[in-house]
């Protein structure tokens, strides 16, 4: 692969992962800005720990949630970069149509050698039979 198409390959994974990793901020931003709001709210009202943390638990779900959008967008983004860019150097590399006139001139050739051998060993069977046909 030429350098300009890796860079182009690369660049796209940037622009995926870039995507993701914004989603995934704005996700844990918001997520641990409303756990944090209703943990304090209700810390401030009850002054109990636990139901601070059980008011606050939505907000870090979503946070949660955040990082696993960036944890499977990431691996997404390399898993469809990666198989793109190696399915398009292998159509590249692996012309069909040239692999297949290759096989067929290496066919071509052996068949070539073989009636080449057969007709030796023709030649010869009629020299030993017309020795044998002399005595």
């Amino acid at each position: 692969m030429d350098a300009k198409r890796a860079f182009a390959w690369a660049g796209t994974y940037v622009a995926l992962t870039s995507l993701f990793a914004v989603v995934a901020f704005a996700l844990v931003a918001a997520g641990g800005y409303y756990g944090f709001q209703e943990g304090a709210a209700v810390y401030e009202s009850t002054e109990s720990y636990s139901s601070a943390l059980v008011a606050g638990a939505p907000g870090l779900a979503v946070a949660l949630v955040g990082l696993v959008v960036y944890r499977l967008g990431t691996a997404w983004a390399l898993f469809k970069t990666l198989t793109a860019a190696t399915e398009e150097e292998v159509a590249e590399t692996f012309d069909t149509e040239h692999v297949k006139s290759d096989i067929v001139a290496v066919l071509d050739d052996r068949l070539s050698d073989m009636q080449h051998d057969l007709q030796s060993v023709n030649r010869e069977l009629r020299d030993l039979k017309a020795e044998d046909d002399e005595f």
